[in-house]
């Protein structure tokens, strides 16, 4: 086409091979802006979970100017079936101290987890302290162990065995043992008397199966043990308080200390567990693995698949449950490892209320040390 002055005119416009080159300028830029964006997601995501960690430090903090030390890991709960059931544990302890006074009054909380599971929907509130944004199971989870594949316990108004997701794990120190050092057998013998702190007095149990735990296994919640300020002499600021616990599909569990299989029964069971639970799997079981709101440094952070938490019963429940050992010196139990969504490894509150990133790839002395509180090393790094 020619105007008037007898020269040939041309459309503005992309020729195809001018555009295929813009297109793949843009492929390339959304590609390297992607990562960013998920970076900086990962990275609120990742200070949020941190955020709530210190809340969970603060109610260890004020928990302890109340009543003078921390939590019992686990309130137990002697039956004629000869098992220590678990009757609450450090979490429901904490439910004033996060601004949860009202869950505390559900009947049966304080002296029966299992018990006000079935009877209310307190299973099913989510508490926002528990929740870390990164992790892929919540904040409503499903629990093999209470469901339908193990025990039943059914909300009342919804008859969902699902539960509020928990994210973060109690630390009971290296050992993996489900042991207390009192029994039936010692609550029915004349003289014996619980302490104001809970434990029996001294001189009215009959003491422990191969034990006590030793001090430098024992971390900061354990069975039937209260924790004093002044019983963490390997200081607050080097010992962990509570871990991360992811679950969801990512975290299958496995069977037993250094189990390899992600596949139990031709299932995969993930690393599930709620708020409220406090129980670990048994025998009475057998057919599902489970975990709860309870971890230890006896294997790797972030090992997967991850370790189930499992107390064996064996033919003589009272024995069992008093065997103190770990499973590196012939104990049966297993309890889990501590897991993160973050990548590179988790976050962990200290004794002193602080919130510290650890490597997963720590050095395995180091790790274990900084989970206990009266072991005498010297924790030089995280």
């Amino acid at each position: 086409m020619f105007n008037g002055a007898g020269t040939r005119s041309r459309r503005a416009g992309f020729t195809l091979v001018e555009l295929l080159v813009v297109i793949a300028i843009i492929g390339v830029l959304v590609g390297l802006l992607l990562p960013a964006v998920q970076s900086a997601r990962e990275a609120a995501r990742r200070m949020q979970c941190s955020n709530n960690m210190k809340q969970l430090g603060l109610a260890l903090h004020n928990f302890h100017d109340v009543y003078k030390a921390f939590p019992m890991g686990d309130s137990p709960r002697a039956a004629s079936d000869g098992y220590m059931y678990v009757r609450s544990h450090a979490m429901v302890s904490l439910l004033p101290f996060l601004e949860q006074s009202a869950m505390q009054d559900v009947p049966d909380v304080q002296d029966d987890w299992y018990g006000a599971a079935e009877n209310s929907d307190i299973d099913r509130t989510v508490l926002p302290a528990a929740i870390c944004p990164s992790a892929t199971n919540g904040p409503l989870n499903p629990v093999a162990l209470w469901g339908p594949a193990g025990d039943e316990i059914h909300s009342p108004s919804v008859g969902v065995p699902e539960f509020a997701a928990m994210h973060y794990a109690f630390c009971k120190g290296v050992t993996d043992a489900w042991a207390v050092d009192w029994d039936r057998a010692d609550q029915n013998a004349a003289g014996f008397v619980l302490a104001a702190d809970g434990r029996p007095q001294r001189g009215s149990k009959k003491g422990y199966l191969n034990g006590p735990i030793p001090a430098s296994e024992k971390g900061m919640f354990n069975r039937a043990l209260k924790v004093r300020f002044a019983e963490i002499t390997d200081g607050t600021s080097n010992t962990f308080a509570m871990g991360e616990a992811a679950g969801g599909d990512a975290w299958p569990l496995c069977r037993g200390v250094n189990c390899t299989d992600p596949v139990f029964n031709g299932e995969r069971f993930p690393a599930n567990s709620g708020w409220l639970i406090g129980q670990p799997g048994d025998e009475d079981q057998p057919n599902v693995l489970g975990t709860n709101a309870f971890g230890c440094t006896m294997e790797r952070l972030n090992k997967w698949p991850v370790t189930d938490s499992y107390m064996a019963l064996g033919g003589d429940r009272a024995s069992q449950q008093r065997d103190t050992r770990s499973s590196a010196n012939g104990g049966l139990n297993s309890t889990s490892n501590f897991r993160s969504q973050h990548p590179g490894g988790g976050m962990f509150v200290l004794a002193d209320g602080s919130v510290r990133f650890v490597s997963e790839s720590i050095d395995m002395t180091i790790y274990r040390n900084s989970s206990t509180i009266a072991g005498g090393e010297i924790v030089t790094e995280f």
